[in-house]
């Protein structure tokens, strides 16, 4: 389809020591270990499949900057993937969060990173309950 995954979480946004709390506030304990395949993140959409639409944002106001030498417009377009290049930063891929209480020492569990919803300052947030998360740990 000419699509590969963007993004992803790397090595300087999930570390040791984060808390780990469930979709519904429920707190897990704090990042002990994490493991990842470390892959290159992907590219952006390639730019023969990128939708480009007529409509410029620049002209509808308040005052269109393009014409005086802006080029914004230009470059933060979807031919130019809305100047989103990446950093080159590896992807922790398809990896898991050893995460417990008490130094590790008590409630220590494995986490796939693929569970991981959002990451906020020193905060883990999983997008699962964790009613959820007990019954996938069980599977």
């Amino acid at each position: 389809m000419g699509l590969r995954r963007i993004g992803g979480f790397d090595h300087r946004d999930i570390r040791v020591s984060m808390d780990v709390w469930t979709a519904d506030n429920n707190y897990l304990g704090t990042v002990r270990r994490v493991t990842g395949t470390r892959t290159a993140t992907g590219a952006h959409m390639e730019p023969s499949k990128r939708r480009v639409g007529g409509f410029s944002g620049e002209m509808i106001g308040p005052v269109p900057t393009q014409s005086i030498g802006n080029t914004g417009p230009h470059t933060q377009a979807a031919h130019a993937a809305y100047a989103t290049n990446g950093d080159g930063a590896k992807s922790l891929g398809g990896g898991k969060l050893t995460v417990g209480l008490w130094a590790g020492l008590i409630k220590r569990r494995s986490i796939a990173l693929d569970l991981v919803q959002s990451v906020s300052l020193e905060r883990i947030t999983l997008r699962l309950t964790r009613a959820q998360l007990d019954e996938h740990s069980r599977r």
